[in-house]
């Protein structure tokens, strides 16, 4: 950060709740006062939140009332009884991949022939492309039934084509749908479309995958099939959780079923591939969190298809073999050391052509783009740079033209799917979502399109403040700091996009001890605050350069922070970790 930065980095918003739902939620389910002003502030009652805390599998929707399910498993297993080839085509990413794996194994496991086709990022581009379709098409020449996963749903000439081709094409897919549906398409599963059940409508890709497999299982076992009566489908949760956090849906719904069903698998009995990925990344299977999913196993899914192709994530799913399981999960532990490596290179890169990063400053979003950048590790570039800079980011991989492919992230407040779909002509095409998109970069357009992304960002703050939002989930005082807190914070579990982890607001903190730097390259702060008798260490993650701003704050703050428990040596204790901090009592 400047010499010259002013805190807080962030507009503090805090999040409005009744006090007699508060007190309701306190009383029938034992919370702290803090812990169930927060539940109030997200919008839970007693009943809502019974169902919150104890996620139950029996709770998921009947796979029958998703739209589509019904007419795709009944083709699905008319191509099982005829023994017609299906092909799954998936994603290289670990949502795509992962409903790819399920997919093909199921039907095989019921009986039917089943074969993946993975496009390639580099060579292909996202999704059913023409190029990958025509090398699916020559690669599986006696296919009958073609199911899209993870993608399809924008690729209306493409399903035309594989349909003129000869072949039944069922697409699934959660990205949003365009206003005109493949036409020549079977059935289309997207959770996004009319008549989606009630907490089903943020299902990711691997999420609807599952739920027609489960319809299929379902459909068997009615009409009496063996096999289907032998298969249990839960032996995919602990992949379906990956993929769901991963691919950053919320975590509310049947997602947060899904989510919680396949940590508690994980945890208990994971798959072969997947218990050797955990050991290969030094993670403890008893201690598992969604944390451990989004920052250890998901990009070690993701790795191989961002650096080379996504083949390696999808044997490992497949794995039943411990050997060839440690063998695959090694190589994606390369594989991903290979991608940090390059992320960093383009990360300096990218952060070199926009200087230093301000929150403060009067920028709608921001663009980086570069030759040669691996088109494979700018998403992750990205998602750096929006988080660096508080607004949205764009990095585009630029080719000898001057085209390229991009890619797009968004922060709290802001659509970057709309920032880049305002920015027009500029581009070949884009899909996503508000919070991660991809684009095609037109030749020469780098500097049009860098204009209107930025300006369609700007038109999205509110009220012209150029600082992102930071939702204050409840004020505290410091005596409300304890274990007892920290265990109904255990009890929201799993965290992630749409559930965030609790951000507390504390006012008028005396910092007990100054702020300073620590880790290799001082990258990060700690300081300690005193709640009453207690101190309380704190710690702000890549923020080492606001020590002196810190300082300047005054010896009180206001601090915004998440709750964690740091064990060390066989003891524990609770501490801060700083979201964003301001003088005492500034507004």
């Amino acid at each position: 950060m400047p010499s010259d930065f002013r805190l807080p980095r962030f507009r503090w918003q805090t999040a409005a709740a009744d006090p007699d739902a508060a007190a309701a939620l306190a009383a029938r389910h034992g919370l702290p006062p803090a812990a169930a002003t927060l539940l109030a502030g997200r919008g839970f009652d007693p009943d809502s939140a019974g169902a919150f805390f104890s996620p139950a599998l029996s709770t998921l929707g009947d796979p029958g009332a998703f739209p589509g399910v019904e007419a795709a498993g009944r083709r699905l297993w008319q191509a099982i009884e005829a023994q017609d080839l299906v092909v799954v085509f998936g994603d290289y990413d670990a949502d795509g991949v992962t409903a790819a794996a399920i997919l093909t194994a199921v039907i095989r496991q019921l009986g039917g022939r089943a074969e993946a086709f993975l496009p390639d990022r580099a060579a292909e581009g996202y999704g059913l492309t023409r190029a990958a379709l025509e090398r699916c098409l020559a690669d599986h020449p006696g296919a009958r039934v073609l199911v899209t996963v993870d993608c399809g749903i924008g690729a209306a000439a493409e399903v035309a084509a594989a349909a003129a081709a000869g072949l039944t094409v069922i697409v699934t897919d959660h990205h949003e749908p365009p206003a005109a549906l493949p036409a020549a398409a079977f059935a289309v599963l997207n959770p996004k479309l009319p008549g989606t059940p009630p907490g089903g409508e943020h299902l990711c890709g691997a999420g609807v995958a599952f739920k027609l497999a489960h319809g299929l299982v379902r459909q068997g076992r009615e009409a009496g099939r063996p096999a289907a009566a032998a298969l249990d489908a839960r032996a995919w949760l602990d992949a379906v959780a990956v993929a769901t956090v991963a691919d950053v849906v919320p975590l509310v719904g049947e997602n947060r079923v899904l989510v919680s069903a396949g940590l508690d698998r994980l945890r208990r009995r994971p798959s072969v591939g997947l218990q050797a990925l955990l050991q290969r990344a030094g993670v403890d299977g008893g201690s598992l969190t969604s944390y451990h999913l989004a920052f250890h196993l998901g990009p070690r899914l993701n790795a191989a298809g961002r650096m080379r192709d996504a083949w390696p994530a999808f044997r490992l799913l497949h794995a039943a073999d411990r050997d060839a399981a440690n063998a695959l999960a090694i190589e994606l532990e390369h594989l991903n050391g290979e991608r940090r490596h390059v992320e960093a290179r383009i990360l300096e890169q990218a952060a070199g052509q926009l200087g230093t990063p301000r929150p403060d400053a009067d920028v709608g979003g921001v663009v980086a783009a570069g030759p040669g950048w691996h088109p494979g590790a700018i998403g992750i570039v990205a998602a750096r740079l929006a988080e660096a800079w508080g607004r949205p980011a764009a990095v585009v991989a630029l080719d000898a033209a001057g085209a390229g492919r991009g890619s797009a992230r968004g922060v709290r407040g802001y659509n970057a799917l709309a920032a880049l779909q305002a920015a027009g002509d500029t581009l070949a095409g884009c899909g996503g979502h508000r919070q991660a998109a991809g684009f095609h970069l037109k030749a020469g357009a780098l500097e049009e399109f860098r204009r209107r992304f930025g300006a369609a960002c700007a038109r999205q703050r509110p009220d012209g403040d150029p600082r992102p939002e930071l939702r204050v989930d409840a004020w505290i005082a410091g005596e409300e700091v304890t274990p007892d807190l920290w265990q109904a914070i255990q009890r929201l579990e799993p965290f992630g996009e749409g559930n965030e982890r609790p951000r507390w607001g504390l006012r008028n903190l005396p910092l007990a001890a100054p702020p300073a730097t620590m880790g290799s390259d001082g990258s990060h702060l700690q300081m300690a605050f005193g709640l009453g008798a207690r101190r309380l260490r704190a710690v702000w993650w890549k923020m080492g350069g606001l020590a002196e701003a810190v300082r300047c704050a005054g010896p009180r703050c206001d601090v915004v922070a998440e709750l964690s428990q740091n064990d060390w040596q066989g003891r524990s204790s609770l501490e801060f970790q700083i979201v964003d901090l301001r003088p005492a009592s500034a507004p």
